[in-house]
């Protein structure tokens, strides 16, 4: 089984830039208008641009590759090019942590704040270190989306059930299966972290190319 994941974020992000889908989408839904609120930067100021443009730009680079993830995840030698790039953007973050500490919502902004997020999301080696400073950052510093996901990616790593439903792994052959989920108050908490409803989240992802294994779902 591939040990790489097509982070939720990218399917969120393609909801809140407009991409076209033919999933049911519902923009004034709650959880849509979580992440839209927090994703706001109109009038919004932040205290490190270079900073900001430099995470824009590792969010390019670690977005570009992973465009056509669904209908080339069986090609071992593209796998391999991720996981290199993987590797290589994950000593830049560290370099970025050592030296600022977590890039929040002030420092760079919305995009910046969400674009380390997502970059981190696929560096084992520093998911638990960023979740640790998110926990810590005021209220509003970090995107609830993609705080959301790093949090189902460590319990899922060290072996618990995650809580927000959205961490999977993939076949060779394209299936996605899901790690174990704790679905007791499923909905009310991805509705509360800005993530789309899991039938809605199934419809993006198979959109994508991928095919869900259904048995590893909750009832």
């Amino acid at each position: 089984m591939v040990k790489l994941t097509i982070a939720a974020s990218c399917f969120v992000a393609s909801i809140a830039g407009g991409q076209d889908t033919k999933c049911p989408i519902d923009s004034m839904a709650p959880w849509a208008m979580v992440s839209r609120n927090w994703s706001r930067e109109a009038g919004a100021t932040w205290s490190n641009d270079s900073l900001r443009r430099a995470l824009l730009a590792l969010e390019r680079r670690d977005q570009e590759p992973r465009r056509e993830f669904g209908k080339r995840v069986g090609d071992t030698t593209y796998l391999r090019r991720l996981i290199q790039l993987d590797q290589e953007t994950s000593a830049e973050v560290q370099g970025i942590l050592d030296r600022f500490g977590l890039p929040t919502r002030s420092m760079v902004g919305a995009a910046g704040a969400s674009a380390l997020f997502l970059v981190v999301q696929h560096s084992a080696t520093l998911q638990q270190r960023v979740l640790d400073l998110a926990k810590r950052a005021p209220e509003g510093e970090v995107p609830p989306s993609a705080l959301a996901m790093l949090e189902d990616r460590v319990l899922a790593n060290s072996g618990r059930p995650q809580v927000y439903g959205t961490h999977f792994n993939i076949t060779p052959e394209g299936l996605v299966k899901f790690a174990p989920i704790d679905s007791r108050d499923l909905a009310s908490r991805r509705e509360r972290a800005g993530l789309p409803p899991l039938d809605v989240y199934l419809c993006l992802v198979e959109e994508s190319g991928l095919r869900v294994d259904r048995s590893t779902l909750p009832p």
